[in-house]
């Protein structure tokens, strides 16, 4: 594969892999929590593809020597979104588990304050527990 084409390779995948960032940042937001395993799984192959390639890319530096300047430029640029793609994703998933976390530990502690030898609900009955919950992250 010559310089050109595994540049080529490299910018679809750091467009493909910001665009999947993106759609799972939606998930997120919009709590689609049916959509986050497959668009984790697309993330996480395209994640494998990329760093496959540029690995490549770096065992045969004089691929990227021989390169014109515009596409080494192109490269990094692509590289440097990435990265920041990287990061906004990285922050959001940290800030959805820590909310997640919290709210569990919300509904653990409202159930550990029923009192002991409180009766389960009849079959086909539901029980109210107080748990409040606000938007704050």
């Amino acid at each position: 594969m010559s310089g050109l084409e595994r540049i080529a390779l490299l910018l679809g995948l750091i467009e493909q892999l910001c665009d999947v960032m993106g759609r799972e940042a939606e998930c997120v937001r919009r709590m689609a929590v049916e959509r986050m395993a497959e668009v984790h799984a697309e993330k996480r192959l395209l994640a494998e593809a990329y760093e496959k390639e540029l690995a490549a890319l770096r065992r045969s530096p004089e691929l990227l020597g021989g390169l014109p300047l515009e596409a080494r430029r192109e490269l990094e640029e692509g590289m440097r979104r990435l990265q920041a793609a990287s990061r906004r994703n990285a922050d959001l998933l940290a800030a959805a588990k820590m909310v997640t976390e919290r709210l569990l530990r919300r509904v653990s502690e409202a159930l550990a304050a029923e009192p002991r030898g409180f009766a389960p609900p009849p079959a086909g009955t539901s029980r109210v527990i107080a748990v409040s919950f606000d938007r704050s992250v």
